[in-house]
């Protein structure tokens, strides 16, 4: 299947925001005079509807495309359920992961109803907890129930997140790629509308290297399956965002001033020519965080920009040539 949306790139803001609330109404504003086609939004789990129905109005713009990703949900319930996912073999854990989606399905639902169009062209869904307490079988049932359902037109897109590696620590610990590609394929079924993601920097955290990313990008497109790319970056090395390999969503590195304290980036333009020019993914956005943490309103945008001229580069005939 082959999602249609709007040119443009997302924007992962939620990743950058300030946690003061004026100064939150500040940053989405800046945002909205950016040159992006909508955001990569977090999955507002357990918030009751009119506060997010309120926080929606105050902060989207009604023009944009969201991207709804569950990651942050998804950690957070594993923080007090290791279990939990949609790949578990618990049965009751497996469940509470396939109602955290159905409210990501309602989100689009509603989104649709209220602007007439659809909203939400995707639903990025994660293959937690991994194979230490899940099952590739658990997996494909839970995706083939929820690409069964009415999304308003979006589609369910597993993103990968760096999986287990003997002897070395994880991020996210979740199923490989390999696997994931396979109970996909093995829930898709004839025109289901499901694919996968991938996280540049996750897949760089796995393979500890920025060639994984490419290497993921080709496999996931050789299965005919990918659709979206997220742009985060990693380090090897220590930097103001945490320790090496940390997943921290690093801004790139590159010439303009607000990216100096990303210097040690391994995501530039070049990285994101090679992997986006490897899997030729309907969706990309962006998703940095900024240092330091309590950053002003404009350090924030001015990352932004920097990091979105970064993909228009690297979306230029002259960089694909």
């Amino acid at each position: 299947m082959t999602i249609q949306t709007r040119p443009g790139t997302l924007l992962g803001a939620y990743a950058m925001a300030p946690r003061d609330p004026e100064q939150a109404l500040r940053f989405y504003a800046g945002v909205a005079e950016l040159d992006i086609a909508g955001l990569e939004l977090p999955l507002p789990a357990d918030v009751p509807l009119d506060e997010q129905a309120a926080w929606e109005t105050a902060h989207l713009d009604p023009a944009w495309d969201l991207l709804v990703t569950c990651i942050p949900t998804v950690m957070g319930r594993l923080g007090a359920l290791p279990g939990y996912g949609l790949s578990a073999t618990d049965e009751s854990a497996r469940q509470r992961a396939i109602a955290d989606v159905a409210q990501a399905r309602d989100l689009a639902l509603r989104l649709a109803d209220q602007h007439g169009r659809r909203r939400v062209v995707g639903i990025q869904v994660h293959s937690a907890p991994g194979p230490h307490a899940g099952s590739r079988e658990a997996l494909t049932r839970s995706l083939a129930e929820i690409a069964s359902w009415d999304l308003a037109g979006a589609e369910v897109i597993v993103e990968h997140c760096d999986a287990r590696v003997p002897g070395q620590p994880h991020a996210k610990g979740f199923w490989s790629i390999a696997d994931e590609i396979e109970a996909v394929q093995a829930a898709a079924g004839a025109g289901a509308p499901i694919g996968l993601g991938l996280n540049w920097g996750r897949s760089a955290i796995e393979g500890r290297s920025a060639q994984t990313p490419v290497e993921h990008a080709h496999a996931a497109r050789a299965a005919g399956l990918l659709r979206a790319v997220v742009l985060s970056g990693a380090s090897d090395v220590e930097t103001p965002w945490g320790p090496a390999w940390g997943d921290a969503h690093i801004a790139p590195r590159g010439t303009a001033a607000a990216l100096e304290p990303s210097a040690a980036s391994l995501l530039g333009v070049e990285e994101i020519t090679a992997t986006l020019a490897a899997g030729e993914p309907a969706i990309v956005a962006v998703k940095v965080s900024v240092r330091p943490a309590e950053a002003d309103v404009e350090t924030r945008l001015a990352v932004a920009r920097a990091a979105l001229d970064q993909v228009a580069e690297a979306q230029a005939p002259t960089a694909r040539a």
